[in-house]
């Protein structure tokens, strides 16, 4: 079993020159709120934000934008971003950015321009944007976005005139390449209306992508046959909330993408997770330097994901009965050292020097007396 890298190699990576594309799809989950999050780290060393999660102030009140990417842009020492993206009105996509414009500069805001006005927390967003220091940029199709030299950025969709009916196919579709390997990002693009629109626009040598963003959280509404057969991708990721009472992803969504064979990540299941390329290949929760390719490590989990006031580790104990382990930052300091045995332990979060952890992305490494090794990464919330 290959081991994943430590996280001060990933600190490492993603503050410095000449790196990987790193992608984050942050988990959205707490309670039945959903939502998109999408973290690009550049290969320049810029970032770009699309989309922030749920902000609600119903019962319970929650935040996304403040209790994880705020927390996950800190424990990577990201202090102002290059470039936010609001695919479109819904408050489950721009409703956390509040939080972030809130809270740190944002060079450029890239936002849909939905003409027909909309719920309080997409006029709030507005503000918040007013309230920055951001350029305010409206892409349409045919734009192309200068996210760096070393990637190509194009916006496949919304064109103009947007449907005053339906926000969803208002969404900023953007496809980013870097090298060999490319990303297709969807907000909540629906078939009728939106990947219909695209497909008999663009090309299929210019949509295809091996990695698909599937669009509205894997919803029935979207990923069809033919969008699939045109995007092509190996991988797809879905951002959901695994408390949400919509049954996303529907099953429908998930035979299409098995019956391609396509890999499918999901924040529901796996909490949050990265995609990284070195131009030439691609890499789920490791980067180049690491070797191997996407394939996910197996035996081991870490739940619930993001842990809120425990965190439970499992592993086979075919694997060995014994564990040793271990939980970094994205400092590289070791907040917890144990022993474990009978393949599961919980943390009550507690570090060695009587504290709690903070909100962030941590790496749990296990090694087992058999001789396994792996490391998970997983985060913590408020």
């Amino acid at each position: 079993m290959r081991t994943a890298p430590l996280l001060t190699l990933l600190l490492a990576f993603v503050s410095s020159a000449a790196d990987p594309l790193v992608v984050y799809f942050i988990d959205p989950t707490y309670d039945e709120y959903s939502g998109d999050a999408i973290l690009v780290c550049t290969p320049g060393g810029r970032h770009y934000l699309i989309d922030g999660g749920m902000y609600s102030t119903w019962d319970p009140p929650w935040d996304c934008g403040a209790e994880r990417v705020l927390p996950l842009l800190d424990s990577l020492g990201v202090t102002y971003l290059d470039g936010v993206v609001g695919t479109h009105p819904d408050a489950d996509h721009i409703g956390g950015l509040i939080s972030v414009y809130g809270s740190l500069d944002i060079l450029c805001a890239y936002d849909s321009g939905w003409p027909y006005g909309g719920t309080w927390v997409y006029e709030d967003y507005l503000e918040a944007i007013e309230g920055n220091i951001s350029e305010y940029i409206t892409p349409r199709a045919g734009d192309e976005l200068d996210w760096g030299p070393e990637l190509t950025v194009q916006v496949l969709h919304p064109a103009e005139p947007l449907s005053p009916s339906n926000t969803n196919n208002a969404s900023i579709v953007i496809r980013l390449a870097y090298g060999e390997t490319s990303f297709l990002f969807t907000g909540d693009l629906e078939t009728s209306g939106g990947e219909d629109v695209v497909l008999a626009s663009i090309p299929p040598e210019d949509l295809s992508a091996d990695v698909l963003k599937v669009a509205h959280h894997g919803s029935w509404t979207s990923s069809s046959n033919m969008w699939l057969a045109a995007v092509d991708p190996s991988i797809a990721a879905i951002c959901v909330g695994a408390g949400n009472p919509y049954g996303h992803p529907h099953w429908e969504v998930l035979d299409r993408l098995a019956g391609r064979g396509i890999t499918v990540y999901r924040t529901d299941t796996a909490g949050t997770f990265y995609i990284s390329s070195d131009g030439t290949d691609l890499f789920y929760n490791s980067l180049p330097s690491q070797g191997g390719g996407p394939e996910p490590p197996t035996g081991f989990a870490v739940y619930p994901s993001p842990a809120i006031g425990w965190a439970i580790f499992s592993w086979d104990v075919s694997g060995g009965q014994t564990a040793d382990l271990s939980v970094y930052n994205l400092n590289g300091e070791k907040i917890l050292d144990v022993m474990a045995s009978g393949g599961i332990y919980t943390w009550n979060l507690g570090t060695a020097d009587g504290g709690v952890a903070a909100p962030g992305l941590y790496a749990a490494v296990f090694r087992t007396d058999g001789g396994a090794s792996c490391t998970e990464y997983f985060t913590v919330s408020r």
